[in-house]
């Protein structure tokens, strides 16, 4: 008889579960090591994982030689082809966030872009659309009342009185969409280009990540801007596809961001965040001017706002402008990115709590 140490069915799905986890720590320890954010893929989607040094096991019947499949053919880490299998978005992001120990973004209010519609709430004497079922139980206890209408007596018959009749009347309604809002703003002037668009887009792409996570990604309505020396909204996908062009004026970015904001939005119930990427080199009162529009309108209103430089200069002053007023600031928060390795600070920094 052939002997080999066996281990049961609960064993073995331990021991690769096991060896999942230890596949997905590797894959996180990339994220916040590494700063290796295309893990995430498309936005609020599972993550495809594909694991190599692994041989799903076969399974022996009877004794050695008579029949059966042979002897397993190894566990997890015994070499052999790939395996591959999707990891919910939820669990990933859950993963990222306890080793980032990153705090939950409050939920309060129920936001609003309003969805205005039409319903039929309210009835009427008059009108256009009658409505026959209140009209028949109206004109059926007139008929009672005045005692044409009783059966028990074989009376059968059923006035109908014109104050009987009720119409549907159409109501506005309006109701909430949305219970956060983000606003992506960038800096599209000649001096933003190449890896410094490469950068942003990584980070973009966990800050999308990360709200959806918090709040649901049917619920977030993101939205992207750019600016050389005016502002304007463009699609996601253009964010990083519009051309440079000379000069740079960023104060309208922000005012843009603030008139939408309490122009289609309900500022006492929307969650707003704003994040800003430019290489931070402006003229000294563009710089003032922002911080003016950031102290009297964005900050009142907004649960966080980001001005990320990337890749500054010598000549970058946005962030030394805004620190003299905004230093630690719990809303406002400064981040320095200058290559992937520091993607995962510069989230701390946004999203941390002081």
């Amino acid at each position: 008889m052939y002997v080999t140490d066996q281990i049961n069915s609960n064993e073995s799905e331990g021991a690769f579960n096991e060896f999942v986890e230890e596949q997905l720590e590797n894959l996180v320890d990339a994220i916040l090591t590494e700063g290796d954010l295309e893990n995430f893929g498309e936005r609020g989607s599972d993550i495809l994982v594909e694991m190599d040094d692994i041989v799903a096991p076969t399974f022996v019947y009877g004794d050695e030689g008579e029949g059966g499949g042979g002897s397993g053919g190894g566990g997890p880490g015994s070499g052999g082809g790939k395996i591959r299998f999707n990891v919910p978005f939820q669990y990933l992001m859950e993963r990222v966030a306890r080793s980032l120990k990153l705090p939950r973004l409050v939920k309060q209010g129920h936001g609003k872009i309003k969805e205005v519609s039409y319903e039929f709430k309210t009835f009427a004497p008059s009108g256009i659309v009658l409505d026959k079922k209140r009209t028949f139980k109206r004109a059926l206890r007139t008929s009672i009342g005045m005692d044409v209408y009783a059966p028990h007596e074989e009376r059968y018959e059923f006035q109908f009185m014109r104050r009987d009749r009720r119409f549907k009347v159409p109501e506005r309604v309006e109701k909430p969409r949305f219970k956060a809002v983000v606003f992506y703003m960038g800096d599209i002037s000649y001096s933003t280009y190449g890896e410094r668009l490469n950068l942003e887009k990584r980070l973009v792409n966990f800050i999308q990540n990360w709200i959806d996570y918090n709040y649901g990604a049917k619920s977030v309505d993101h939205r992207f801007f750019v600016h050389d020396a005016e502002a304007y909204e463009v699609q996601a996908e253009q964010f990083y596809q519009v051309g440079n062009s000379g000069g740079t004026h960023a104060a309208p970015v922000y005012q843009l961001i603030h008139r939408i904001a309490t122009n289609e939005y309900d500022p006492a119930s929307t969650n707003f965040y704003g994040f800003y990427f430019g290489d931070g080199e402006l003229f000294d009162d563009d710089a003032k001017e922002i911080v003016k529009i950031l102290e009297e309108h964005l900050r009142p209103i907004f649960n966080r706002i980001g001005v990320i430089e990337v890749q500054p200069g010598r000549l970058s002053l946005l962030n030394r402008q805004i620190a003299t007023q905004f230093y630690r600031d719990s809303i406002i928060r400064l981040g320095e990115l200058n290559d992937k390795l520091e993607t995962i600070e510069v989230i701390k920094t946004l999203f941390a709590e002081h």
